[in-house]
């Protein structure tokens, strides 16, 4: 290549060369003057970064660096001209030279008038694969705990994985930055980010020791990556490790966003726990730091620094979380309050008073997380004049003559109160007044500091230690209890926000008169046993409505803090009154009562819209005749819809804390009790485990009145195995079990596929009877139920590891007792069901249904034909076409598609290595297909419409999508297990125009759970029936009915909380492999809608299908009537799908009933 440059300096040009050797590229500029000059000039690797001082090895003669950005050569006289040749390293992958000239004669800069001067090098690259996709293809098959990539500089990653194999930890790292690497490295032993020196048997070849806490370990090039491994034995492998790159050559240190490296080896803190992120990393490192070294460090700092950390959060919840668990850990004194300095009150409470109207004012700014924003309030002080706890300790003292004398408790305390009031001397005073009240009882006042996480040790240990006890004065009893019983307000007022009394006095010119009287009254009459427990529950709900109303509106910081502070102590409040006084014998309608005011108080804590509608779906059962069976059956589905979203704020929380309470309580050496209970300590103290302690006392009344008992049968049977628990089904999916196994799982999706092996299923999760897994159950003969009652499933449970036989009893419920022997271990019996499906040749793109059979459709299709004009005219068919079998391998084998067809059989031949991820991958792989002109010209003359052409690719996309199910984890796992061989699936696409269903029902013919012929069993839900099928939490309204024409019985009132709104299209997968004998493939494969529903949130409490009784008897007599007529058209027990919408009925598919 040559290139000619002029240069801004008149009549001067530059003429660029490049040659390439095998290794080195060669860069001649040649310049028409012998002028002295100097190339000022430095290297990028893409064009558009900035300079860098090219490695030293790369100098020509002469050359002397400048900066870190640039080196200057001098240009050599030859002849009439100046000459420089820069040699570059291939491996370098340089992009550009940059440069200007400079003039030392006349000491004059050419610069190209400020744009500087460039060579865009055309050297060859070697394509090298990304840094992550080879990670990932050496991962294949071990056990992977992390990958991660981050960005470097200019184009650059470092990618990093960590794995587990044969109890071995391997941390991977590769790079696409050239050139010599080196990785500055520390462990973590005892908290994260911790720099500890690696022992010498994890040392690489070629590690340097640097100093006591760090090594420098050469990364290997290979294939054009940079890479370094680093293995650890499980034994002794650390929490992580700290690290930072450098180029050796130009001295350049590379850190993740200006901090260091952090990668977890051993530790919780792994994919999926939210924290892998450098916005975590960087606010938590930044908080360790100030914590953890031994510097000057106050409250005053600690609440500073939160301050200052707030404005970064950016409205980001998990910071928030984050900054709510450290200040967590400090008001459980798990941190220190006072190191190495000390702090004035008004110092310490000037900074509360910053950080709480800084929290105040993102309370008024962020509405999303207001919740954590509260509980932030709940580990601060207030804040105030802090000036009057110095001052008041010294006029108490002056006013009753107690000397300021060394060895004196009252001095001792004022001296620490001077130099750094803590929360600690709430305690302190609290416990002196109870030695005064007393007549000087010492125990008793050690006894109050200890109950209140003071003990001796600790006012020993103080800065200014508190070491002498204090004395009794008897003339002084009176006075001084009426002196500190003030003062202790005052401590309150600036440390304990939460402080009911405090809050009040706070707060109280906000409010009206009236509610000013109700919450005077309240907390006169807090400690009266005569005042009804409803009436202070009323009391504080009504101030609370109140103040609710305030803080929607109010936008001034101060007034805000007050309001909240005062809302978080009445809160406080009534879950300490109702907790207190909740006991076995509780009188059922205060039950009601209760949880009606408890769910209104939670609704005022946080914004819930399904807690909202629990509650005026309550509100309006509570106003009825309660304890019928009827009344009682309805409330107990409020009841289970409540423990619901309970179950998942508990869940959100859990979730949300426990990751960053045991990433920073690590890294705090909090003390180790405290850690594991960190999270649910949070949730015990908030509203809603109220409400869940008060459902708890109800739901046992609820079943009695109901008449319900304490199991659910889903799918009858005895079974005989052993016990074995699990958090959730999905868990265990695919994993074969060579005992006959009884699981116990907490949580069942409704969408697993049973385990090979296992031989029966317990949860106490709500499941719907007609959902997925409750439909395999039923096929394979488990037994399948779901367990209401805590103590017998954790009986159950108690067996864990042991053999029990278990049977279904006449009244329902299930019978379990021990085996005598222990179950012979032997390989579950796969039965085959079919060795050959055929598959069927391409035939056409699209059918309509008069031409449905089964060589060209699967039973979905053929089962709606069967029925055209044989139903009467009040149930509709829905319209229908198809894409028939064969229609999936003609789309495969075009010439578009070829590389895709390549990939699939590639894919196919891998899926045992790893079938999860093979599975993914084939999913992914399909939904890339190109479609044939011809397929949707001739899909939209058989549908007769035009409208599906305006989202022809969206359409598309769904059928690609029910191609693709072939291939879930599901319907694979179900295949093998039976011995249906992969290939022999042919999928067709039923296409149907949505019915905008206002209820969805599924009907059984042949009542499965009493296996009685005579009875038909039925469940109904709001909008489209996919909540149904799939399972979506909470149950619909059941009933059975017998087919002699009595009425219908309601088993179930619904507990859902979201219907499925929508119309349009529905693609329904119709493979070739459903309703086999012996084998109910329906369910495994999915069906797609376009466009996809909308969620609606339901509320109840003026749902026609609850109360208007003739509307819901018409109703379920209509669906049943649906139900006998389509058995009779079939002549066997159905399988049927259905909905109702304005006015009309329509069964949308039926199917051989299991």
């Amino acid at each position: 290549m040559k290139v000619k440059i002029t240069a801004a300096r008149n009549g001067v040009t530059i003429v660029v060369k490049e040659k390439e050797t095998n290794d080195q590229l060669e860069v001649s500029l040649q310049m028409n003057s012998h002028e002295p000059c100097l190339l000022h000039w430095g290297i990028s690797r893409s064009p558009s970064a900035t300079w860098q001082a090219p490695p030293q090895s790369l100098w020509p003669a002469g050359t002397k660096a400048f900066d870190q950005k640039a080196v200057q050569t001098p240009f050599s006289p030859i002849n009439s001209e100046n000459r420089i040749v820069l040699k570059l390293d291939k491996s370098m992958k340089v992009a550009t030279i940059h440069f200007v000239l400079f003039y030392p004669g006349s000491g004059q800069w050419d610069n190209n008038d400020g744009k500087n001067y460039s060579i865009k090098l055309q050297q060859v690259e070697e394509q090298t694969i990304p840094p992550h996709h080879l990670l990932q293809a050496e991962m294949e098959g071990k056990e992977v705990l992390l990958e991660k990539r981050f960005d470097l500089y200019e184009e650059y990653t470092l990618a990093v994985a960590v794995s587990k194999s044969n109890k071995n930890y391997r941390v991977m790292m590769a790079t696409d930055i050239s050139g010599p690497l080196l990785c500055h490295w520390g462990v973590a032993v005892n908290a994260p980010f911790e720099w500890l020196l690696p022992s010498a048997s994890v040392q690489p070849t070629g590690t340097a020791v640097i100093d006591s806490r760090s090594v420098q370990t050469p990364f290997v090039l290979q294939n054009g990556l940079n890479r370094l491994n680093l293995p650890f034995s499980e034994e002794g492998a650390p929490i992580g490790i700290t690290f930072v790159l450098k180029e050796a050559e130009t001295g350049l240190w590379l850190k993740d966003k200006g901090r260091n490296f952090f990668i977890p080896i051993n530790s919780s803190l792994q994919e999926g726990t939210g924290l892998l992120t450098s916005n975590f990393f960087s606010l938590a490192e930044e908080i360790i730091q100030a914590e953890m070294e031994k510097n000057s460090w106050t409250l005053m700092h600690r609440f500073t620094l939160c301050h200052d950390l707030l404005e970064k959060s950016n409205r980001d919840r998990d910071l928030f979380a984050t900054l709510f668990v450290w200040l967590r850990y400090s008001a459980l004194r798990q941190l220190d309050w006072q190191r190495n300095y000390n702090t004035q009150p008004r110092e310490l409470s000037h900074a509360q008073d910053r950080l709480t109207l800084r929290l105040a004012d993102m309370y008024i700014n962020n509405s999303e997380d207001r919740d954590i924003i509260r509980l932030l309030f709940s580990t601060l002080g207030r804040g105030g004049e802090g000036q009057k706890i110095r001052d008041e300790i010294l006029n108490i003292m002056h006013r009753h003559h107690i000397k300021e004398v060394s060895n004196h408790f009252m001095e001792e305390w004022h001296q620490k109160l001077h130099n750094n009031t803590t929360p600690d001397d709430v305690v302190i005073c609290e416990a002196y007044l109870e030695f005064l009240r007393s007549d000087g009882d010492l125990s008793l006042f050690y006894d109050t500091l200890r109950n209140k996480g003071v003990t001796k040790e600790r006012l020993e240990n103080f800065e200014r230690p508190i070491v002498t006890p204090p004395d009794f004065v008897h003339h002084l009893k009176e006075p001084l209890i009426h002196e500190f019983e003030n003062y202790l307000k005052i401590l309150k007022s600036i440390h304990s926000g939460t402080d009911l009394e405090s809050a009040m006095n706070a707060a109280h010119y906000l409010l009206n008169d009236n509610t000013r009287e109700h919450l005077d009254a309240l907390f006169q009459q807090r400690f009266e046993v005569k005042m009804q427990l409803l009436d202070q529950v009323e009391k504080i709900t009504m101030v609370r409505k109140e103040l609710g109303e305030l803080l929607r509106v109010e936008s001034n910081q101060g007034r805000l803090r007050d309001m909240i502070y005062l809302d978080l102590a009445l809160e406080e409040t009534l879950r300490l009154i109702i907790e207190g006084n909740i006991q076995p014998e509780v009188d059922q309608d205060q039950l009601v009562d209760l949880i009606d005011r408890a769910l209104e108080n939670q609704c005022l804590s946080s914004e819930s819209t399904e807690l909202m509608q629990c509650f005026l779906h309550w509100k309006k059962l509570k106003g009825m005749e309660r304890f019928s069976q009827d009344w009682s059956l309805h409330a107990k589905s409020v009841l289970d819809r409540i423990g619901r979203v309970i179950g998942a704020f508990s869940d959100d929380y859990y979730h949300l804390f426990q990751p960053k309470a045991e990433f920073l309580g690590s890294a705090f050496q909090a003390d180790s009790w405290i850690v594991p209970l960190f999270s649910e300590e949070i949730i015990r103290g908030r509203l809603a485990f109220i409400l869940s302690m008060l459902a708890h006392h109800l739901e046992p009344i609820l079943r009695m009145y109901a008449r319900l008992g304490n199991w659910q049968v889903i799918s009858p049977g005895e079974a005989s195995g052993k016990v074995e628990i699990v958090d959730t089904l999905r868990a265990i999916q695919g994993k074969s079990f060579c005992t006959p196994t009884v699981v116990v799982a907490d949580k069942v999706m409704g969408d697993e596929e049973p385990p090979s092996g296992v031989c029966a299923i317990i949860t106490p999760d709500a499941v719907d009877l007609v959902s997925h897994i409750a439909v395999r159950a039923r096929n394979s003969h488990l037994l399948f139920a779901t367990c209401y009652d805590n103590g017998s499933l954790e009986k159950l449970k108690s067996h864990r590891g042991h053999f029990l036989n278990l049977a279904v009893t006449a009244s329902g419920d299930i019978m379990f007792e021990k085996s005598d022997n222990a179950i012979t271990a032997e390989e579950p019996q796969i039965r085959v069901i079919i060795k050959e499906l055929p598959r069927r040749p391409f035939s056409s793109y699209a059918i309509s249904s008069n031409h449905f059979n089964d060589t060209m459709v699967g039973g979905k299709s053929n089962n709606l034909m069967r029925l055209q004009g044989v139903l009467p005219e009040w149930i509709t068919l829905p319209d229908s076409v198809a894409l028939p079998f064969g229609v999936f391998d003609e789309v495969l084998s075009l010439g578009v598609n070829r590389k895709v067809a390549e990939d699939y059989e590639k894919l196919l031949s891998k899926i045992e290595e790893n079938p999860k991820k093979r599975l993914s991958e084939i999913r992914a792989l399909l939904l890339k297909l190109q479609q044939p002109k011809e397929l949707f010209e001739e899909l939209l003359r058989v549908m007769n419409r035009s409208d599906l052409h305006q989202e022809e690719d969206e359409a598309w996309m769904c059928i690609k999508q029910v191609w693709a199910s072939k291939w879930n984890e599901r319907a694979y796992v179900s295949r093998k297990s039976r011995g249906i061989p992969h290939n022999n699936i042919d999928m067709a696409v039923l296409i149907q125009r949505v019915v905008p269903a206002e209820y969805a029902f599924v009907i059984h013919t042949h009542n499965p759970f009493t296996n009685d012929g005579n009875e038909l069993y039925a469940e109904v839900v709001l909008g489209l029936g996919e909540t149904l099928v799939s399972n979506y939490p909470g149950r619909a309204l059941s009933f059975t009915k017998r087919k002699d024409g009595s009425e219908p019985n309601l088993l179930a009132y619904p507990s859902k909380g979201i219907a499925l709104i929508g119309d349009g299209y529905i693609f329904r997968s119709d493979s070739n492999g459903e309703d086999l004998e012996g084998y109910a493939g329906a369910g495994l494969y999915d069906s797609v809608m376009l466009p996809q529903p909308k969620k609606l949130s339901l509320q109840y409490e003026e749902e026609p299908l609850l109360w208007n009784l003739s509307f819901r008897r018409d109703m379920l007599n209509a669906i049943a009537e649906i139900g006998m007529i389509t058995e009779m058209a079939t002549g066997s027990p159905q399988d049927i799908e259905g909905v109702y919408a304005k006015g009309k009925y329509y069964l949308v598919q039926t199917r051989p009933q299991v």
